[in-house]
């Protein structure tokens, strides 16, 4: 059957003169699926174009453009894209052998959405990276959509490159934000996870080239406001409510309501986006209500460093220490 797919493979191109034949023979070279490769140079000022069409291959496609940015490259090829599935390559990426056919195998078999894979984190000579850090930041435990939404909470652990989504899908919850610089996957996952079946496989099936000039490498204030954007959308989205329900049963009871409340306040913590902890802050008093307990001082001090005036009022006084705050016993 998965000879019978087809998938779309979208190589932004910017810069990767280096990388980016590489990149787009490794996409060429998948086995076990109907194949189609859209590159689109993204006004690149090296010779990146010119290796790219210097590849003779009737399934490749070679697009060229101004600058205009990450997410409107990708949705440009996602418009041009006619296959059932999509993967995005970065120019300076590479697929293993037989990662399509085994992503698309597993997608048809389950009736997914979403096939997220794990990456191999390579230097800029292709070689495993000897730095563990990047490479523990993808190997998130979790296997599920629901379990895949609720580490997007708290960070964004999903490699792009790693990802096959379903085209229809992605172009019915509108693409690629293109307000977005860096966190664009990280969007497209919270808009697509919510109602539609995801799997991630604990195989490196994509080598992620880490050379010190990534765009992701290092989050800045900049990447952390985008990713605070797209969480917050989640957030009105889903409500508040429509979130929690991914951190746990769906009993009614007011036991289990709080105890979602409480799991989602601590991941939006954990999170260190400010701009999510008055959500936060509102989950905790809705599950103190419900007469749960709440958590430990040590949990809620970045909530009290931010909004002081919560001890003040007495609101968290019993996870201070106990007593009030103001001194009145």
């Amino acid at each position: 059957m998965s000879s019978e797919v087809q998938v779309s493979v979208i190589v932004p191109s910017y810069e990767h003169v280096s990388y980016v034949a590489e990149a787009v023979r490794s996409a060429l070279a998948q086995g076990g699926v109907s194949l189609e490769v859209i590159a689109i140079d993204d006004g690149s000022r090296d010779d990146s174009l010119e290796v790219l069409r210097a590849i003779e291959d009737p399934r490749l496609v070679v697009l060229a453009q101004e600058n205009r940015g990450l997410s409107r490259t990708l949705n440009r090829g996602l418009a041009r894209a006619r296959g059932q599935y999509v993967k995005m390559l970065p120019s300076d990426d590479a697929l293993v052998p037989g990662a399509l056919a085994r992503q698309v195998a597993v997608a048809a078999s389950e009736q997914l959405a979403l096939v997220f894979s794990l990456p191999l984190v390579v230097d800029s000579g292709g070689r495993p990276l000897a730095d563990p850090a990047p490479q523990a930041w993808f190997d998130v435990e979790g296997r599920d959509e629901r379990a895949l939404l609720r580490a997007l909470v708290e960070r964004n652990p999903l490699c792009a490159p790693g990802a096959l989504f379903d085209r229809v899908a992605a172009q019915a919850v509108g693409g690629f934000d293109p307000s977005l610089r860096v966190a664009q996957d990280y969007d497209l996952w919270l808009r697509l996870l919510p109602g539609r079946r995801a799997r991630l496989l604990p195989e490196r099936l994509v080598a992620v080239r880490w050379h010190g000039a990534n765009q992701s490498a290092v989050a800045d204030e900049s990447t952390e406001s985008e990713r605070a954007y797209s969480l917050i959308g989640a957030i009105g989205r889903l409500g508040l409510d429509g979130l929690a329900a991914y951190f746990g049963t769906g009993e009614t009871e007011p036991p289990a309501v709080a105890e979602r409340a409480i799991a989602l306040a601590r991941a939006l913590l954990r999170s260190n986006l400010r701009e999510t902890w008055p959500f936060a802050r509102r989950l905790l008093v809705e599950a103190r209500s419900l007469g749960a307990s709440l958590p430990a001082a040590s949990e809620l001090e970045p909530l009290l460093r931010l909004a002081p005036e919560l001890a003040r009022e007495g609101e968290w006084s019993d996870v201070r220490g106990g007593g009030r705050s103001d001194g009145a016993s």
